[in-house]
């Protein structure tokens, strides 16, 4: 049985300071600027002295008329100070990156073919000289591996077409809701209005609902004004400006003492959820469950030819991938956004910013707690992907990290929990220990083969080599395939780009997966934890979101 949920009480609230006065990023050379001075006017019902705003900000006037003009039209330049719509709160202060030497880069770019290579070729090359052959030994090692990990590649993905819904109407009324946006303000400048726009003009949801913008940044940026404006327009907008912090766990946690809602979304700042979001996730929070994840869709495909291919990657990931193991190990996963949180269970176990991964990471504390995660592939939110190449590695080698960092320090204790099944433990192992192992075990065909080429011993025409390679190369085309049946509407519309992935995928994208997986395993040896952010621009906003 799990544990109850404790009664967290809330932190002692920091004072609000106002926003400052002075925007430097906002004044450009050779604009002539002039503080704007807002006001209440007296009324009936409020005969005081009207209060002066401090300004706020700063437009260009194009003539005297305007100048001398009194009465300017509401716009993102007018923000009343009488009550502070922006909160300024601190948060705990994170500790210095490790900066890598030289040394260090030239270890880590060196290392990772010399340990899947060259070692082990090493070994096998020293062994036969003493006429020991381990190859044939090894060989069949590796390819019941490639085997084993073929199968259960084609279950999941054949089990992932089995949609579950919840009931149509929620057992419990709507409660109250949430939705916390952690956003970095100088990178995701460009996409968070519409952002905040888009949830609170298009989420339906019967009951109060709150939006919290927890966001860090090194300076004062002009959107702050625009936001601002947006937050006195609709009370719903809560801004939260976290001073210190450097992480989105940061963020999210001063956010949850804030949180008004019996349950909460968290997104990234350049989701757009679909308008029935809220109210299919409180069915499920209804059924029992405590955590629901959602299928994360990308919107800006058509930008470029590595959005494309993450576009098609994401429905292998969340169209195939989360539900697959979903029901294959018996817990899900929340993914870090598009998840839906009982308040007072995320209140209680946080994330932590020292994680690279602190979503997986508060996920898999919650499951071996006996809460249960669900899956709901139709739960959509649009964001967008890396554009280029470069951008895109940086993500995938935090993900990568990150995992290796929760695989380290779960495994042992997962095993160990007493409110985990045996079905549940066996997912453990798969999820955290096999598929960490997999990326060196299965590299090894190489140095195998190359072995057994030059020392003439390698049978081509085996069957069970035939067969091995057969079902391994047969396994990505028939993903990709369950995947197009499986994805979400305005991805499955390009039929090209599963066919583009199929084609990379063959060429290099999976050997660039797994080499990024090996390196990432080096930098966490290394103690190298560098948090670089993922590019963000504004993208036009996907037909039927």
């Amino acid at each position: 049985m799990r544990p109850p949920l404790l009664n967290s009480s809330q932190q002692e609230k920091t004072q609000a300071n106002p926003i400052q006065q002075q925007d430097a990023v906002a004044r450009t050379q050779g604009v002539e600027t002039h503080p704007i001075e807002v006001s209440q006017q007296p009324t009936a019902a409020n005969p005081r002295i009207p209060y002066y705003a401090p300004p706020v900000g700063y437009i260009k006037f194009q003539n005297n008329a305007l100048r001398q003009n009194q009465t300017i039209a509401p716009g993102i330049e007018m923000v009343r100070a009488s009550t502070p719509l922006i909160k300024q709160v601190e948060a705990t202060a994170p500790e210095k990156a490790k900066k890598p030497s030289p040394i260090i880069n030239l270890l880590r770019a060196a290392l990772p073919p010399i340990l899947a290579f060259a070692i082990p070729f090493a070994i096998y090359y020293t062994l036969a000289l003493y006429g020991i052959d381990i190859s044939h030994i090894m060989y069949f090692i590796v390819m019941l591996s490639l085997l084993g990990t073929a199968y259960l590649i084609g279950v999941e993905a054949l089990v992932a077409l089995r949609i579950d819904n919840p009931p149509l109407e929620p057992v419990m009324a709507y409660p109250p809701a949430s939705a916390i946006i952690a956003a970095y303000l100088p990178n995701e400048a460009a996409t968070i209005v519409e952002t905040v726009n888009v949830i609170l003009n298009t989420i339906h949801y019967p009951a109060p609902f709150q939006l919290i913008l927890a966001y860090n940044t090194p300076r004062d940026m002009p959107v702050e004004y625009e936001l601002q404006a947006i937050a006195q327009r609709d009370s719903r907008l809560h801004l939260l400006r976290v001073q210190n912090s450097t992480s989105k766990a940061q963020n999210v946690n001063r956010a949850l003492d804030d949180v008004t809602g019996d349950f909460v979304g968290v997104f990234d700042a350049d989701h757009h959820p679909a308008p029935n979001s809220f109210t299919r996730a409180w069915r499920w929070l209804t059924q029992g469950y405590d955590v629901v994840q959602g299928h994360c869709v990308i919107r800006n495909g058509e930008s470029s030819w590595v959005a494309r291919l993450v576009a098609v990657d994401f429905e292998v990931i969340y169209a195939l991938g989360h539900p697959g193991r979903t029901r294959m190990h018996g817990f899900g996963v929340f993914g870090g956004s598009n998840g839906y949180w009982r308040t007072g269970l995320l209140r209680q176990t946080g994330m932590r910013h020292s994680m690279l991964t602190e979503d997986i990471d508060s996920s898999l504390r919650v499951v071996q707690q006996g809460y249960k995660i669900a899956y709901d592939p139709m739960i959509i939110s649009r964001e967008l992907a890396p554009e280029t190449l470069g951008a895109l590695w940086n993500q995938r080698m935090r993900w990568a990290q990150g995992w290796f960092q929760v695989s380290l320090k779960h495994f042992i204790p997962a095993l160990r929990s007493p409110y985990l099944s045996i079905k549940q433990k066996l997912g453990m192992i798969h999820l955290l220990f096999w598929r960490e192992l997999y990326m060196w075990l299965s590299i090894q065909i190489i140095p195998i083969l190359t072995f057994q080429a030059l020392h003439g011993t390698i049978e081509w025409f085996y069957p069970p080599f035939l067969f091995s390679s057969f079902i391994t190369l047969c396994v990505g085309p028939v993903q990709i395939l369950l995947a197009y049946i499986a994805a979400a509407p305005d991805i499955k519309q390009h039929r090209s780009w599963f066919i583009s992935y199929g084609l990379y995928s063959l060429l290099f994208f999976t050997a660039w997966k797994n080499h990024i997986s090996r390196v990432a395993h080096l930098k966490e040896a290394f103690g190298e934890r560098e948090w670089k952010v993922t590019p963000r621009t504004s993208a036009p906003q996907a037909k039927g979101n």
